[in-house]
């Protein structure tokens, strides 16, 4: 017949499970706190690339690719396909059905902590877009070199892009299994670039704009998650979801 565990064997067990939580606790919030300074420099990079756009060399070579696009690679097949990219990401109307509906669905899934994720990631990116759009006000391109009627506001960074990797970012976060990761991955990063590239296609954007627009995303996705993961965070965020199974 077995004995239970004496005082003495006990007590080393409990103390070895309080370092384990010890070094738990300490490991995510330097994974946190790694996420937050990655989403930090993001920023950074955004108006860096932002500040590059407007310099003469730089802003010639991207004018002079608009152009070599506009004379050499367009078509009627090629420009309607184009146009149906940008159209899917929309901000005045897709990018808004996306900030109601991704966090709506999720919590429909019993997932408010992701709802609240998603939300905050598209949210983020797209403020900090708006942002950038006001701080560095660089022109879009000509008039001729446009495939379509462009939109309003400063060129730099692309709203559309904006909204497509931040809707691929927030899908990454959000997946529950690296299947469902690298599929979210794959999938949502084709459709970033497709309309990145159909938005330098119609020349209703610089190379640079959407390139600050996937920092915008990739920022918002770090900061986001970054905080989610802090320790003095994450147990009040955990009980989002604790209270569905209460």
């Amino acid at each position: 017949m077995s004995r239970p565990p004496s005082p003495r064997s006990a007590a080393p067990a409990a103390a070895h499970g309080s370092r384990a939580r010890v070094l738990d606790r300490a490991a995510t919030r330097r994974r946190g706190l790694t996420r937050l300074v990655a989403g930090g420099a993001f920023i950074i990079l955004v108006l860096i690339v932002g500040l590059l756009a407007k310099i003469g060399p730089v802003a010639g070579l991207s004018l002079r690719i608009e152009r070599h696009i506009a004379a050499q690679d367009r078509s009627t097949a090629l420009t309607g396909l184009a146009r149906a990219a940008s159209t899917t990401a929309t901000p005045q109307t897709v990018g808004i059905a996306l900030l109601i509906a991704v966090p709506v669905i999720l919590l429909l899934m019993r997932r408010r902590l992701d709802g609240l994720k998603a939300f905050c990631i598209l949210a983020g990116a797209f403020t900090l877009a708006e942002v950038a759009k006001k701080l560095v006000d660089e022109h879009r391109p000509p008039v001729a070199l446009r495939a379509m009627a462009a939109d309003g506001g400063a060129s730099y960074p692309s709203g559309h892009v904006t909204i497509a990797a931040a809707l691929a970012v927030a899908l990454v976060v959000v997946a529950v299994t690296l299947a469902g990761r690298r599929a979210a991955l794959l999938l949502g990063g084709l459709f970033a670039v497709a309309v990145a590239i159909s938005r330098v296609y119609l020349a209703d954007h610089f190379p640079l704009d959407v390139i600050g627009s996937m920092f915008c995303a990739l920022a918002a996705g770090s900061i986001v998650t970054g905080l989610a993961a802090l320790p003095g965070l994450a147990p009040h965020l955990r009980r989002l979801d604790a209270a569905y199974h209460d």
